[in-house]
């Protein structure tokens, strides 16, 4: 049985280890390789913007990045590869419980009142990272401020992180990890470097699944229908073979690809996702139909089907609100479940159409 030492975030996923936990990473050798050679030469960025598909091992990523800073502090004497992460090592045991005094770790904050985590990273989070840049670096070494991620900071957060941004003090390391970059502030996205994390093909998500005690289905089908559906994810992976995905993946397949809305299947499926306990499972469900809108806004874009394009990447904006105001507003879920399905549904009608002006 996994034994969780790292405070958990509103994220966690049961018997999985926290991104600062996680000591294998697999894939990103060319990020990696990249982030080594200039911090080498003296010339790594004090920002970088780590850009990939949600759980393809971004913040994994920037730990391991932190943890070769603080190996080794003088860059002349750094290896040519970025360092593996030794368990044993003090730096590694202090970062996991969030006492690394070089190391400020920025995510959604849990509040003890309401007994849940906020939905944002507030300016109240942001306004750590002052206080703790004002502090003196232990050893004298690097100081690294983690934002995990910046998709999640408000309008406030974000203009005063970009403060920080502006004029940070000399061996400091900002690694900003995004999701979706072009929702950033373009100020934020300009002082960035940005490192961009591919997808983990199959190979790679079968080695991480099976590190985690979270192996993919024998049958070669089963195994194939993940990976299509894992997108390179090791995050949707897990949520797939661990918390029902694949079932709630392959119901709102058959219900989007019906010619006609199958009410009976929605209201199936919505029942499925909003029980009680269903908590992983309504937030997995809502990500597929965030995914599967800008999927098609993509393809539409790569095929220049331009209008198309331009009505899926509104769609998303609209499903993406009537997921924050369903949480916002503590509106009735199940009916929020069948409304956006129906509405992806109705908006998909229009792929089997021609396009016109």
């Amino acid at each position: 049985m996994f034994e969780r030492l790292a405070p958990e975030q509103y994220d966690t996923l049961t018997d999985i280890p926290e991104p600062v936990e996680n000591t294998f990473l697999a894939g990103h050798e060319e990020a990696l390789d990249m982030v080594a050679s200039a911090y080498r030469a003296g010339k790594l960025h004090h920002a970088l913007m780590v850009t990939g598909p949600r759980g393809s091992g971004k913040a994994t990523f920037a730990f391991r990045i932190a943890h070769h800073l603080f190996r080794y502090p003088d860059p002349k004497q750094s290896p040519e590869q970025i360092a593996e992460i030794d368990p044993e090592n003090q730096a590694y045991r202090l970062a996991i419980r969030g006492a690394h005094p070089g190391l400020l770790h920025l995510t959604r904050p849990y509040i003890e009142r309401d007994k849940k985590f906020r939905n944002a990273i507030t300016v109240d989070e942001v306004r750590r990272v002052g206080k703790f840049l004002s502090m003196t670096p232990p050893d004298g070494g690097w100081r690294v401020v983690i934002v995990d991620s910046a998709d999640d900071m408000n309008n406030n957060a974000a203009n005063a992180l970009l403060k920080n941004l502006e004029e940070p003090p000399a061996r400091t390391l900002f690694v900003l990890i995004a999701h979706s970059p072009g929702r950033l502030l373009p100020t934020i996205r300009s002082r960035c470097h940005v490192v961009r994390l591919k997808p983990l093909d199959g190979g790679q998500l079968e080695t991480v699944l099976e590190r985690l005690g979270a192996p993919a289905p024998d049958e070669p089908e089963a195994r194939q229908f993940l990976i299509e559906q894992a997108e390179g994810s090791v995050r949707n992976a897990i949520l797939l073979t661990q918390f029902g995905g694949l079932e709630i993946a392959t119901a709102m397949q058959k219900i989007l690809n019906s010619d006609r809305f199958d009410i009976t299947a929605t209201h199936k499926l919505a029942e499925a996702v909003t029980g009680r306990d269903a908590q992983v499972q309504y937030d997995l469900f809502n990500q597929m139909i965030l995914d599967r809108a800008a999927g098609i806004a993509q393809q539409a874009g790569e095929t220049n089907r331009v209008v198309l394009a331009e009505r899926f990447a509104k769609l998303w904006e609209e499903l993406a609100q009537r997921i924050r105001d369903t949480d916002t507003f503590n509106l009735d879920r199940k009916q929020h479940s069948i409304n956006v399905l129906r509405q992806l549904h109705e908006a998909m009608r229009e792929l089997k159409q021609p396009e016109t002006a």
